[in-house]
């Protein structure tokens, strides 16, 4: 694995957690009241299975059309936290116009990750 495989891996593992933790805490904290309780452990299990996954689908006998698949989901996941966060708290965006942010950025690490795996 190269320095980029692993940087890859480690960041779709934490930005698939805080996007699971953050959408599962929201929708428990409607329905039950305690979103923290839920959604970190259920973040956590994704981040896990998201970290497993991709350091698998970037492995040397990994066939190519599935290294790029691969990079492409961590960049998007990279890209989508990212975009998100900085749009929110740099740029002041609402949070619907922050998500589509993410959401371009996240398209555009996506191809840009796919590319060079």
């Amino acid at each position: 694995m190269t320095d980029q495989s692993i940087g890859l891996v480690i960041g779709s593992g934490v930005a698939t957690f805080f996007i699971v933790s953050v959408a599962v805490g929201e929708l428990a904290r409607q329905l039950l009241g305690v979103g923290l309780l839920v959604g970190l452990p259920v973040g956590a299990l994704a981040g896990a299975v998201a970290v497993a996954s991709v350091a698998t689908g970037l492995a040397e006998s990994t066939p190519p059309r599935q290294r790029r698949l691969t990079g492409g989901f961590a960049g998007f996941t990279i890209g989508f936290v990212l975009g998100t966060a900085l749009s929110a708290y740099l740029l002041h965006f609402d949070l619907s116009s922050s998500v589509a942010a993410g959401a371009a950025v996240g398209i555009v690490l996506g191809v840009v990750a796919s590319d060079r795996v």
